[in-house]
């Protein structure tokens, strides 16, 4: 009986490890079978942000010009001789004038008759008719030392409107070796003439035509801009009327490749250095440096309408144009 009990105990022993071993298997069927899997790390993108730089523009660089400085130093004053006898004033009136062009003629009138350039394309040759109203009528004069020789200089009481403040002048009419050399004492020659026209308002003005002619050679000039001794002038200048006025035509900047000859002609000629001595600086050894803070302060007012550094005080005439009322 016992052996019989042991037998069902054995059996069911064994029925129970058959069922695990059963669920063991469809357990481990149901599985997946492991296959290589590939896990993708999540990457930074990296967003281009464009620095944002700053491209030089292009640029010139300034040769260095050969214009000297300009500098607001007032010009040196030029006095006049005390005249034997008091000069009255008599100021010129002005009058409705046009020049052949339709421009004003008033005592601020300007007009370029040449004007030319260097490599550098800067202004070098300049030439310019100037407008003035004469003060009194009467050829003064004053003293002036080149290299050493005392030059007697003559010249026309005027004022010129700059910018709208008259200003007193000196126009230089020439010069004449010697101190206080009076006009009816000077020697027969160049320096005892000036180039003169006289002429009334109907007969007109053209500032271009009149340079042409009155400065061609002389054997080409014809009698429209005569030269007139200096004291048969002093004599006309009392009899001009009130209405009057002065155009003075005179070059102003020279080109470089000039200076040479114009040194040479300032030394031989008196009444060149008397007006040349304007627009050039010597150094102590009288050599010919340049031209004068003047020259460039007259060019940048007629070209620019600049304003004038204080200390202006004179200009010259190759030609003078003397235009009276109808």
């Amino acid at each position: 009986m016992r052996q019989k009990q042991q037998l069902h105990l054995l059996q069911l022993i064994l029925a129970v490890c058959l069922l695990g071993l059963a669920g063991c298997q469809t357990a481990k069927t149901s599985l997946p079978s492991p296959s290589a899997t590939v896990t993708l790390t999540p990457t930074t993108t990296l967003t281009f942000t464009p620095t944002q730089t700053t491209t030089p523009a292009f640029t010139i660089t300034p040769r260095p010009s050969l214009t000297p400085t300009i500098t607001l130093t007032p010009y040196n004053t030029l006095s006049p001789t005390p005249t034997a006898t008091e000069v009255e004033a008599r100021p010129a009136v002005l009058f409705p004038f046009l020049d052949n062009n339709g421009k004003l003629v008033d005592w601020s009138y300007t007009h370029v008759t040449k004007i030319g350039f260097d490599r550098l394309d800067e202004v070098n040759d300049l030439w310019a008719f100037l407008g003035f109203q004469l003060l009194d009528r009467a050829i003064h004069q004053r003293n002036m030392t080149f290299q050493g020789e005392t030059i007697t200089v003559y010249y026309l009481n005027v004022a010129h409107e700059f910018n709208g403040e008259s200003i007193q002048m000196q126009l230089v009419l020439g010069g004449t070796p010697g101190k206080d050399v009076a006009i009816d004492a000077i020697p027969a020659g160049g320096t005892a003439y000036v180039q003169v026209q006289i002429q009334e308002s109907r007969e007109g003005f053209d500032p271009y035509t009149t340079h042409v002619v009155a400065n061609r050679p002389y054997e080409y000039r014809n009698e429209a801009y005569p030269m007139l001794f200096l004291k048969d002038l002093k004599a006309i200048l009392p009899t001009l009327p009130d209405e009057v006025i002065l155009l003075a035509e005179h070059p102003i900047l020279f080109p470089r490749d000039d200076w040479p000859q114009i040194k040479l002609d300032m030394q031989r000629v008196s009444y060149l250095a008397a007006r040349y001595q304007l627009f050039f600086d010597l150094d102590a050894y009288d050599r010919l440096v340049g031209q004068s803070n003047f020259a460039y302060d007259l060019r940048d007012h007629i070209l620019h309408r600049q304003e004038m550094p204080p200390g202006f005080y004179a200009f010259s005439s190759q030609t003078l144009i003397i235009i009276t009322g109808d």
